[in-house]
């Protein structure tokens, strides 16, 4: 399935707010949305601005870390380890412009044969490839049917909230047989029961570090999926997944109605 303008998750906001007003669907939630929501050029570019200063920032001591950066290296060494393995291929969906490849990098060893491949939207990978941020070893996809290798690992951080349907994309996943898939920053309705509201955020609360100052910032918003978690979770254990971890994601977590909203990271490790 090509991640084209329907698809409109590029990455996450870290500040957001989201109207409790529900829509029968993500196509009817889109049309209230504005400023061309996440397929705006302007967005991508400046995330991808953003993201060429900060894995600059990055190889500077001390290093500055983020607990999703802490989970994900941990998540990866525990892969390495445990497969004995000197290679790792990664497929980062809702990846961005790759933030999450550059702070792994510090910490993998030289030895280790890295393959990251980011599935993003059309406009995030033509903005990402024009800033210069692809290499070698990490690579834009806007296609998951794209890659044709073997993917070891799957990571997914607060992306599929914003997929115009995350089940078909986490059965996409699910389909790529990778050993470890691991979610971070997911947003869950603890009941079995999946909603659509909008979400908005500032321009300038998308993607790591400070708003470049020739950008204006601005509103925009988006389709925003709460998925139920007894669902999601069902599709990896029917699939032959175990549940390795799972933790507490607070910025997810909030009242509405009668439901409890959870934020979640979990990590699922096929069967042997």
């Amino acid at each position: 399935m090509k991640l084209s303008k329907s698809f409109l998750k590029l990455i996450k906001p870290k500040k957001k707010s989201k109207s409790h007003k529900e829509y029968d669907s993500y196509l009817s939630a889109i049309q209230f949305c504005t400023n061309n929501a996440y397929q705006n050029i302007e967005l991508c570019n400046m995330i991808a601005d953003k993201t060429a200063i900060y894995k600059e920032t990055l190889v500077t001591k001390p290093y500055n870390l983020n607990p999703t950066a802490v989970f994900l290296l941990a998540a990866i060494n525990q892969y390495l380890l445990s497969n004995s393995k000197q290679e790792l291929t990664v497929l980062d969906f809702g990846g961005a412009c790759g933030a999450h490849y550059f702070e792994m990098k510090r910490f993998l060893t030289k030895d280790i044969t890295l393959k990251w491949y980011v599935v993003e939207t059309e406009q995030m990978v033509k903005s990402a490839i024009d800033k210069g941020l692809q290499n070698n070893e990490l690579k834009f996809f806007s296609c998951i049917e794209d890659i044709h290798e073997k993917i070891d690992f799957v990571h997914s951080s607060s992306a599929l909230q914003y997929v115009p349907d995350p089940f078909q994309f986490t059965n996409m996943l699910i389909n790529l047989n990778a050993d470890y898939v691991y979610f971070n920053r997911m947003m869950f309705n603890k009941s079995d029961r999946t909603f659509v509201t909008i979400q908005n955020s500032l321009l300038s609360a998308n993607g790591p570090g400070k708003m470049p100052e020739h950008y204006t910032d601005k509103t925009i918003s988006y389709p925003h999926t709460t998925v139920s978690f007894p669902k999601f979770n069902a599709m990896f254990s029917d699939n032959n997944y175990t549940t390795e971890w799972i933790f507490d994601e607070p910025s997810g977590s909030y009242k509405i109605k009668n439901e409890e909203i959870i934020g979640k990271g979990l990590l699922y490790t096929k069967k042997r």
